[in-house]
């Protein structure tokens, strides 16, 4: 990182010790590790923050740290009291909150440098578009990304401080639980452009309803300059009857009319998917590497943004077919004989929904032999809505071509409902629910067979890389 001064980040964060004015000691290295790192730099350097979690509080740790790593701490008025009293003053920049500290000292930061910022935000798919966009813009720029899904009001500030002068752009991903954050993250952030992928039931639990998660999401531009460019999903509805909020819109889509940019003639093969893409009246042929309708959605909103930065249509075609998913985002994987689609990083009803669609539309390698396994675990979060859409994610499966269906998690025996009076005299699938992992993982081992596909969806918190491991030391 550049570096700051101490005399800067008192100012930034609202440290009012006057011993920090005119202070030039350079801070080159900002870390919430109280632990030696082996990229750890000159400990004269470094600046650790003192971040307070749910079951953690970094206060704790700020004399291990300012032993091991560190010569200055960032802290709180409350965590200095109680944990730093044996700490010198002068080593301590005292705040109100670190948390926002943290943030304000970034957004101070991103004020140094001069490049262009796309932030993204939506219910799902925000990981995949960022991925998408920044695979895009890296061929023609030097671009820097959200790592993970490091999207919230800690994950930003540690993007922003990997900014340097060689950044042409940056590609953000903004999440939040509730109203205000978005905001916070976007006035420190300053995005040149952003794009929502939709509205769905994330978090609706904490925002009430759709049009509360709109609002939510709204926030993204509260950073912008009017006029700036606002890349929205016209198949979402709330997202197609928006208003303009001063902004330059652009819509892309695939099942309405309206939009700028525009899918269309979708082929979904194994691991890959070839579609058409309308922009200005003209058509340019592209292709994914990756399966499902909601991913070439992903797909347009790159392609959006390129044409946004003035990018040749070819150039970004060439470039989404290097993308490559991260993590367990429908990662596929074969092995010996089976193929399994990894996508148990998170999971709402929207994320459910467009998964079981794009493996039922998934081709078999070998009809009739190839079995189609689906293992659907909780998603969690929902409330109140929670039995209702397990029940329409169970009765969405039974109506894909799927052969098996196995139901993991308390929430999924409303899952296994949905998907059993779906079925009832259609179709011979076979359907199974459980809620002890070892029970359910010792029925899948027995059950799969070569040739067979098998596709992992749930929330986070189901831990199903666990099932995932002992799947992968059969096969």
């Amino acid at each position: 990182m550049m570096p700051m001064t101490l005399e800067e980040i008192a100012q930034a964060v609202g440290c009012k010790k006057d011993y920090f004015w005119g202070n030039k000691v350079k801070i080159t290295a900002i870390s919430t590790d109280s632990r030696p790192q082996p990229e750890d730099g000159d400990k004269e350097g470094c600046l650790f923050v003192a971040l307070r979690g749910e079951n953690f509080d970094g206060h704790q740790y700020t004399g291990a740290a300012l032993r091991n790593k560190a010569s200055y701490a960032l802290v709180d008025e409350k965590g200095a009291a109680e944990f730093c009293q044996d700490i010198p003053k002068e080593q301590l920049i005292v705040c109100n909150d670190t948390e926002q500290g943290f943030l304000d000292l970034a957004g101070y930061y991103r004020n140094k440098f001069n490049f262009r910022m796309v932030a993204i935000t939506g219910s799902v798919g925000k990981t995949t578009t960022k991925e998408m966009i920044a695979q895009v813009l890296s061929a023609q720029y030097e671009t820097l990304k959200t790592q993970g899904n490091f999207n919230n009001r800690v994950g930003l500030p540690k993007t922003l401080f990997h900014l340097d002068d060689t950044i042409q752009t940056a590609v953000l991903e903004m999440g939040m639980n509730s109203f205000g954050e978005i905001s916070d993250m976007t006035r420190r952030a300053k995005p040149d452009l952003a794009v929502i992928t939709n509205i769905g039931v994330a978090h609706i639990e904490y925002l009430g309803s759709r049009e509360g998660i709109l609002k939510a999401k709204l926030e993204i531009v509260e950073g912008m300059k009017e006029g700036s460019p606002l890349i929205l999903n016209h198949d979402d509805d709330l997202l197609a009857s928006l208003e303009s909020q001063n902004m330059k819109v652009i819509y892309y889509g695939l099942e309405s009319d309206g939009c700028d940019i525009k899918g269309k003639d979708v082929c979904e093969e194994e691991n890959k998917t070839s579609f058409t893409i309308v922009c200005e009246g003209k058509e340019y042929p592209a292709v994914i590497p990756t399966i499902g309708r909601h991913n070439v959605l992903n797909a347009l909103a790159a392609f959006a943004v390129g044409r946004e930065f003035h990018m040749d249509p070819q150039i970004i075609i060439k470039a989404l077919t290097g993308y490559k998913p991260s993590g367990m985002r429908q990662k596929v994987v074969e092995r010996h004989g089976i193929c399994v689609v990894e996508d148990c990083y998170n999971a709402g009803p929207d994320s459910m929904r467009a998964a079981i669609k794009a493996f039922g539309s998934m081709k078999r390698p070998k009809k009739g032999a190839s079995r189609k396994i689906l293992i659907m675990g909780d998603m969690l979060e929902l409330g109140d809505y929670s039995q209702q859409a397990h029940y329409e994610s169970g009765q969405c499966a039974a109506r894909e071509d799927i052969d098996i269906i196995y139901c993991y998690g308390k929430e999924s025996l409303a899952t296994s409902q949905g998907a059993i009076e779906a079925c009832s005299g259609k179709n011979n699938k076979t359907i199974l629910h459980f809620t002890d992992k070892e029970e359910m993982t010792r029925s899948l081992l027995s059950m799969v067979r070569q040739g067979d596909i098998l596709w992992f969806k749930a929330s986070r918190g189901m831990k199903l890389e666990e099932v995932l491991s002992r799947l992968y030391e059969r096969f």
